[in-house]
């Protein structure tokens, strides 16, 4: 014999007759427009003396829950009863939830921040140069020289190059930070081959330089190619730098066989 109210998965509701059915709808849409207006939607926001009058008069429309002991002939219903009575008592229990949340959405709009919109683009490598050179006291700043006749230097001059012709380094000692620029380097293909850097240190033997990153060279334009330093170890004191062409991904220890760009610190 089967229950009026019999359980379903499709309809949680008809086991409490005190619920309408689109109780649960409501519900969920009044959380669901909480949620959008707080995330910024276009919804205008409630009126202040309407936002009072809701959080006055809420606590009197909530239903109060209280569990009552069913008498002997209740108890001999069944399970069934009793798992309907507790998923009653649930769905009164959400619906308050769902109104204290969106009772609290209204109330605390006025106290949160809306994000700030844009925020503006990243700065690019040439501002972050400029940057590092602006805050650093004492930075290290060195211009590339040809080391040898190799085909990666597209610069159209003889060997003979003024300071700045093929671009420069600028290295902080202090937050082992830097930038490379250059000129009239040629593009590489990275699955032939990469540009690789390597940082000569005064404090380790000058046949194992740290390695300061793979990189690749794009076609240039008018303009300098600016690459940021990637050592992977911690510098003790720059005394040059270089520039070799390796295999796809680097190597450890260079052969030192293509070395088209170096760059050596004067001594103090």
């Amino acid at each position: 014999m089967s229950s009026n109210h019999e359980i379903t998965d499709d309809a949680p509701w008809e086991a409490a007759p005190e619920m309408a059915s689109n109780d649960w709808e409501l519900a969920a849409a009044a959380i669901e427009l909480a949620l959008l207006g707080r995330a910024g939607g276009s919804l205008p926001p409630l009126p202040s003396e309407l936002a009072k009058r809701i959080r006055r008069d809420a606590p009197a429309h909530l239903p109060r829950i209280s569990v009552i002991q069913p008498k002997p002939d209740v108890q001999r219903r069944g399970r069934g009863t009793a798992a309907r009575s507790r998923l009653a008592m649930a769905g009164w229990w959400m619906a308050a939830c769902l109104a204290g949340v969106l009772l609290w959405q209204w109330s605390a709009a006025p106290r949160i921040a809306a994000p700030p919109l844009g925020g503006g683009a990243p700065p690019t490598l040439a501002e972050r140069r400029e940057k590092l050179l602006a805050n650093d006291p004492e930075p290290v700043t060195v211009a590339w020289k040809k080391a040898g006749d190799d085909p990666t230097i597209n610069s159209g001059k003889d060997d003979a190059k003024t300071a700045g012709d093929l671009g420069d380094v600028v290295w902080s000692q202090a937050t082992q930070k830097g930038f490379m620029r250059f000129r009239g380097l040629e593009a590489n293909d990275p699955t032939v081959s990469q540009y690789q850097l390597w940082i000569f240190d005064a404090q380790r033997d000058e046949a194992y330089p740290v390695d300061g990153g793979v990189f690749d060279m794009p076609v240039q334009g008018a303009g300098d190619i600016v690459v940021q330093i990637d050592p992977r170890l911690t510098v003790s004191r720059a005394t040059a730098f270089a520039v070799t062409v390796e295999k796809p991904g680097g190597v450890v220890v260079s052969s030192r066989k293509r070395l088209p760009l170096l760059a050596a610190v004067p001594s103090r």
